[in-house]
């Protein structure tokens, strides 16, 4: 088989669904060297992809970057355009909607667009609106992370489950084998001795402004708690958020900015606990993440995370600050026999999910698809 994919988006910065894009091809291309990768780059190879590229089966291809929509649009359309292939992979964000051609598999992890639309700018939600629209009628299958979003996937578009095959997220590697641990990453990123982890970008879906709200509420009762620690890369809203916090709870909430990959390991697992209370995810990945180090979950019961967290998590009700402060009581007094259980179940489904398994089911149904050349109803 000839494969195009498009990795353009990974030059920007990486959240959940560049990672998704980046450990999938790789995982399927040392997999199956039987086949020909065309790979695409914005403005240079990725340093995940420096080794690769030097495959005989391998051919890349550089778009110097520009305006995202005229990049997406016009640039990354041009060059695709040219290419003859059998199968078009765009496993971060979907196709440019002129672009048509039997073998293209768009990837559409979540609908917060539709769904959580105050979430999104209105510029990007209407931008995601037409383009996924377009991508189910382009595609030959919809490639999407959870049982949850393939299902508003069908919903909202009429499709049926077997033209939205689910390609899990899978643990990477440095979370599976974690590196030793390194005395200096609480001085690189000013971390206190204890703390209560979130770890997301920065904004409005990610629901940091309930976290924010009842952890200053229960230290301002008296509470004992351990300082929080809200990690990942800056979003859009946060300093609304942060006008509210009262000066003298402010000194117990720490930004760290991004992590990187080989420190997030520790950074989880020296955690008290983890807080994840997003109000909408198309697979929640920090939890796979934090589980794989034996740290206590916490989690909203929105969106696919119960499906994720299963009941390994303790799961408090979506937008409730009262039950949120209540779990985070539970979670941190449970005892040591309940809090080892969800521990061990944890480390057992973060385990579960494995790149390999999942690059193999796309690679199935790409061969399936040849032989069948179905598109989506």
């Amino acid at each position: 088989m000839r494969i195009v994919i498009d990795l353009t988006a990974i030059h920007d910065h990486l959240t959940g669904i560049e990672r998704y894009n980046i450990n999938i091809s790789k995982s399927m291309i040392l997999h199956h060297p039987e086949n020909e990768y065309i790979l695409i780059f914005k403005q240079c190879v990725h340093d995940e992809f420096c080794t690769i590229i030097k495959q005989k089966n391998i051919k890349h291809i550089i778009i110097q970057e520009c305006s995202k929509l005229v990049f997406i649009q016009y640039k990354l359309y041009k060059t695709i355009k040219s290419i003859v292939a059998d199968y078009y992979l765009f496993l971060s964000f979907t196709s440019p909607i002129c672009f048509k051609r039997k073998g293209i598999i768009n990837a559409i992890h979540d609908l917060t667009c539709w769904d959580c639309p105050e979430t999104v700018p209105t510029k990007m939600k209407l931008y995601y609106r037409i383009t996924f629209r377009f991508a189910v009628k382009n595609s030959l299958k919809i490639v999407t992370v959870s049982k949850f979003s393939q299902s508003r996937i069908c919903d909202k578009y009429g499709i049926k489950k077997n033209d939205v095959p689910i390609i899990y997220d899978g643990l990477t590697d440095v979370f599976r084998n974690p590196p030793l641990a390194n005395s200096e990453l609480r001085q690189k990123y000013h971390l206190p001795d204890k703390y209560i982890l979130s770890l997301s970008t920065l904004e409005p879906r990610k629901n940091l402004k309930l976290l924010i709200a009842a952890y200053a509420e229960m230290k301002q009762a008296g509470e004992e708690l351990p300082d929080l620690v809200l990690a990942g890369r800056q979003g859009w809203k946060l300093e609304e958020v942060m006008g509210v916090v009262p000066e003298t709870i402010k000194k117990h909430i720490h930004f760290t900015g991004f992590i990187e990959d080989n420190d997030l390991p520790q950074i989880y697992r020296d955690a008290l606990i983890f807080v994840f209370p997003s109000i909408y995810e198309g697979f929640g990945l920090p939890i796979i993440e934090a589980f794989s180090q034996g740290t206590t979950v916490i989690c909203s019961d929105a969106a696919s995370l119960p499906e994720i967290a299963s009941d390994a998590g303790y799961i408090f009700e979506s937008n409730s600050k009262e039950d949120l402060k209540k779990t985070i009581l539970l979670a941190i007094n449970d005892t040591e026999s309940n809090i080892r259980q969800k521990k061990e179940k944890g480390i057992d489904i973060s385990f579960s999910y494995n790149w390999i398994k999942e690059s193999e089911k796309l690679h199935d149904l790409l061969c399936k698809c040849l032989l069948q050349n179905t598109r989506v109803k």
